[in-house]
């Protein structure tokens, strides 16, 4: 079944408050306002088959670019349809979303925050890719912006150019694989993935995901980098596997299970370590 866009929903409630004001403050002759479409994004985006392209043969398209973690200017006129799997409601998903269709997967840099309520997981959008870059972060592909002569974020006031929210929302609709340490990085990065009975390697019944964010102080825990923590899993060692937890993300301060969990994230790339991002504390499954 296909449910209506979060975005949509919220929109048709606003629409009915400003209708209602509008109708009790206001006399005489006044053209009512076109409620019929959603105020995010760019609705003159109109999908044309001859553009569409995947996830797939976009990466394969900009290999080069990707695997050298440079970027290149998107010339040609393509479009690309995906649903979102990641957002920044869980606050450990920072300034981006994750899309991905039935080919692959990719992250788009956004520059900024509070993105979750337009751009819920398991919406649909349709993305006017001309003239925006792509590239690899440590080999991550990515669609956003130049910054400093490597692949950045682009603008609010960009991305809502290039993007138009489609009707269709489903959260059931989204491809969850199982995760492998040897699946395919450059196909699969980006993907949403679900790691069952996994040992977090240090938990020890007191240890969290991340510790408490405390401005002025250097964080130093744990194979840490830029306010982020690394756990192991598994059997997996540091280089190949790490969860990877932002100290401002919501579920941070959650104690570590001691036993097995089932976890789901997006298994992102950085050159040859996978390194999983929970979205948010949904993502964390207890099994006992």
């Amino acid at each position: 079944m296909k449910l209506k866009s979060s975005a949509y929903i919220l929109y048709s409630t606003v629409a009915a408050v400003m209708s209602f004001s509008m109708a009790a403050c206001m006399e005489g002759d006044w053209d009512t306002p076109d409620m019929t479409t959603p105020p995010y994004g760019n609705n003159a985006i109109v999908e044309t088959d001859s553009q569409l392209v995947t996830i797939d043969s976009l990466k394969q398209r900009y290999k080069s670019a990707i695997s050298t973690s440079s970027m290149e200017k998107i010339e040609d006129h393509m479009q690309l349809k995906a649903v979102i799997t990641g957002n920044d409601l869980g606050s450990n998903i920072y300034k981006q979303i994750c899309i991905q269709d039935s080919t692959g997967a990719m992250i788009v840099g956004i520059n900024g925050t509070g993105l979750f309520p337009m751009l819920p997981v398991g919406q649909e959008i349709l993305i006017d890719l001309k003239d925006l870059y792509i590239g690899g972060y440590g080999q991550q592909a990515q669609l956003g912006d130049e910054y400093n002569g490597s692949i950045g974020r682009m603008s609010t006031d960009k991305w809502e150019q290039h993007v138009r929210i489609l009707p269709n929302f489903n959260t059931s609709a989204i491809d969850t694989i199982d995760f492998d340490v040897n699946l395919d990085k450059d196909r699969y990065a980006g993907y949403l993935v679900c790691l069952t009975n996994v040992q977090v390697g240090d938990a020890d019944g007191k240890t969290t995901f991340a510790p408490e964010y405390k401005s002025g102080t250097t964080l130093t825990y744990n194979g840490s980098s830029n306010g982020y923590v690394h756990h192991t899993l598994g059997t997996a060692s540091m280089n190949q596997l790490v969860l990877r937890t932002s100290t401002y993300a919501k579920f941070a301060e959650l104690v570590i299970p001691t036993h097995p969990i089932t976890i789901y994230g997006i298994a992102t790339r950085y050159r040859d370590t996978w390194q999983i991002l929970i979205r948010t504390e949904e993502d964390i499954k207890d099994n006992e």
